[in-house]
């Protein structure tokens, strides 16, 4: 037995420094083979995505929105790791395109095409220049996806072009309908560009009014740099009369049109297409852009969880809010990594896959919406309206919707709000802008799942034929509800009310790193089952900082909030035979509020100090001598005992292990080996191998505090979840 010993602890003749040196070298060579994986990575092939679009001249502020939002896709895509095999990079080239120019479009898509590894590009940003480039990337056998492209010719010809935008021709059959429906206004007058967009905008707006048998009072084409000032202020009447303009023409044009009809009297609503739905046409018109309405393409209230991270991550990596251009580059760029992911390798197979999602269950989950294309590989997407308000788009107050199931829809036709558009039954939908200050967290219970708070709520709407407005928690109860204010607004046919609420919520706080831990608190609000059906939620304040209020208590720190809405199915009929026993499963909008609170750990590990005491007491043994061995013993007992007694006070009582639990088995293990040193030394001491048993208590006094380092790091290196 000693020559073994001898054996194992030959380096024991070596000097302590380097038995120091050769103890850490193991550690460390043990903890770097177990953290291999995450260090390790298999070589990816590098593939490139190609961006297009106007990066100098009169629209570069587009063609740098487009960049950033194909920038921060690329970014999350490659940190993600969802695509095993690729690594993806950006190729920007500038097509130099107007409304009216596209001469470089063709030079600058040759020159994308020449890119090594190309699988698919994002562009252009206008139709006209869609059109021309798309005959080289057709040639080359690449896909292109147009975030921004109406015009139906962009795809008629071409199965490799694609865009996130509806085109003109439902776009424009869709504006028809929500002044028709959801304003309810019939005295309508057009004005168009002489551009192909334009024009395309009009010629269809025009066809679905007459299909719905109403006639334009006035149809008129006008560019803003050779107005035709005579006629125009003779048609001047005829606009201020009217109920409704439609600006059938790009956001820079349409500016200097509006300007030109307020400066001259006209107070009429406007209303446009997706050109006019950003902050480039409110920037161009200034307070002129106030309370028009647009096809917006992204209006971050009305979306849920995903798109309110988005905007958090694009503000904080550009220091500027994301607009729709850059969300919808952002979504092209996901679209090709979807594809890719799907086992695609070229960009034909890209173009297969994109070409196969036209049905609902083959979309992309995304920001904006699902996303997936009709037969003529336009996005399929639903469009809502937005209206300009102290200087930004916020959701219209009406917003048109599908009905979910058809059948149920043809029991409502005597309903006012119910029509039909493109082989679909739609409805008016009223929007509820909501929001909530929260005062006070007054009790939290993450261990029986539940939390106390007390908010003032509010809610302002049109209120149409939703007079009123009732609201319950969603996973939770309302404890006690005061109405604070009520009133009908007739300057803004809006009502409010606000209440004082506190509501108990009930939820699942996952505690695996306690006491390291982060908890989400969601407040969660629907409007009563009643009236659901025809209301849409969406947040009254898009700045959150504007309203929060640091909710730090107890052991818990404030770290972040956040609110969206979002759709929640919920079963309805319940086979009612009135329903020819059918199951419906309908959704209510959602109001989320989600506080994210941080462990004060500084309590816990003040409170964890016996244990570290009694970690000290057994690292003493070593030093104890060989005359009293039967005082180690007892001290590596003590500790384990004493540790396995405080660890019964100090438990969570979940019925998982979290990492203070895990915390203290370690240690039990550690005290454990402590006592099994000790029989070693004892019996080496009784073979009279003293310098033996003295060299083994040298190499524990060594590895301990390595061991117990070790074993912090493995325990409580937390990756925090932000929710």
């Amino acid at each position: 037995m000693p020559g073994l010993i001898d054996r194992i602890l030959a380096s024991g003749s070596q000097s302590p420094p380097r038995m120091f040196l050769y103890a850490a070298a193991f550690i460390l060579l043990f903890a770097v083979l177990y953290q291999a994986h995450e260090w390790i990575a298999p070589r990816k092939q590098i593939l490139t995505i190609g961006l297009a679009g106007p990066m100098s001249g009169p629209y570069a502020d587009v063609g740098l929105s487009m960049k950033r939002g194909a920038m921060l896709a690329i970014k999350d895509i490659n940190q993600s790791g969802k695509l095993e095999k690729y690594e993806l990079r950006l190729a920007v080239v500038d097509d130099r395109s107007t409304a009216k120019y596209n001469g470089y479009a063709e030079k600058s898509a040759k020159k994308l095409v020449e890119t090594p590894g190309l699988i698919g590009i994002i562009g252009h940003y206008f139709s006209i220049a869609s059109i021309v480039a798309g005959d080289v990337y057709r040639s080359s056998r690449i896909p292109f996806i147009s975030p921004s492209a109406t015009l139906p010719v962009v795809t008629a010809d071409n199965e490799w072009a694609f865009s996130i935008m509806p085109d003109d021709y439902f776009q424009s059959r869709f504006l028809a309908n929500y002044v028709l429906h959801g304003l309810d206004r019939k005295n309508i007058a057009v004005i168009n560009d002489n551009t192909a967009y334009g024009r395309s905008l009009k010629e269809y707006f025009t066809a679905e009014m007459k299909i719905n048998d109403v006639t334009p009072t006035v149809v008129a084409e006008m560019n803003y740099k050779d107005v035709n000032m005579e006629l125009f202020k003779n048609r001047i009447k005829q606009f201020s009369d009217s109920d409704m303009i439609f600006l059938a023409m790009n956001y820079t044009n349409a500016a200097e049109i509006i300007k030109l009809l307020r400066k001259n009297g006209v107070e009429t609503d406007v209303i446009g297409g997706e050109s006019l739905g950003g902050e480039l046409f409110i920037r161009n018109a200034g307070i002129y852009a106030e309370d028009v309405y647009a096809v917006t393409p992204y209006l971050p209230s009305l979306f849920g969880e995903a798109s309110k991270q988005f905007q958090i991550a694009f503000l904080k990596e550009f220091q500027v809010e994301a607009n729709w251009i850059s969300t919808y580059s952002y979504e092209a760029a996901q679209l090709i990594a979807h594809a890719l992911g799907q086992e695609a390798g070229n960009g034909t197979e890209v173009r297969n896959i994109l070409r196969k999602m036209i049905k609902k269950q083959d979309a992309m989950p995304s920001i904006a919406g699902d996303l997936y294309f009709n037969e003529r590989s336009f996005s399929q997407r639903n469009l809502w309206v937005g209206q300009v308000k102290h200087g930004r788009y916020i959701p219209a107050r009406f917003q048109l919707t599908h009905i979910k199931y058809q059948e149920l829809a043809k029991m409502r036709q005597t309903d006012s709000d119910i029509f039909y558009f493109d082989n679909h039954f739609m409805k008016r939908a009223t929007v509820v802008y909501t929001g909530i200050y929260i005062d006070e967290i007054e009790t939290f219970d993450p261990v029986q799942g539940n939390f106390v708070a007390n908010f003032n709520l509010w809610f302002r709407w049109d209120p149409g034929k939703n007079k009123n407005l009732d609201f319950e928690m969603t996973y939770g109860k309302v404890l006690t509800a005061a109405v604070r204010e009520k009133y009908f607004d007739k300057k803004t046919n809006q009502n409010f009310i606000s209440y004082s609420v506190s509501a108990r919520m009930t939820d699942h706080f996952p505690l695996y790193y306690y006491p390291f831990d982060q908890q989400i608190l969601k407040i969660r609000i629907k409007p009563k089952l009643k009236t659901n059906e025809d209301l849409i939620l969406v947040t009254d304040i898009d700045d959150d900082s504007f309203l929060t209020k640091k909710l730090d208590f107890s052991a818990w720190k404030d770290i972040n909030h956040m609110h969206f809405t979002n759709n929640k199915d919920f079963l309805w009929s319940y086979r009612n035979p009135k329903y020819d026993d059918k199951l419906f499963v309908l959704d209510h909008s959602q109001y989320n509020y989600h506080v994210l609170m941080r462990r004060e750990s500084i309590g816990y590990l003040i409170a964890m100090l016996p244990l570290l005491v009694l970690a000290t007491s057994a690292y003493v043994i070593f030093t104890v001598g060989y005359d009293v061995i039967s005082t180690r013993y007892a001290m590596g007992m003590t500790t384990i005992l004493s540790a396995m007694s405080y660890h019964n006070v100090n438990k969570l009582g979940v019925g998982y292990l979290v990492r203070g639990d895990l915390f203290f088995l370690f240690s039990y293990v550690l005290f454990f080996l402590a006592i099994v040193e000790t029989a070693f030394v004892n019996y080496l001491v009784n073979q009279k191998e003293i310098e033996l048993a003295r060299r083994m208590d040298t190499m524990a006094l060594i590895l301990y505090p390595l061991i117990v380092i070790w074993i912090l790091y493995f325990l409580f290196r937390v990756e925090y979840s932000q929710g």
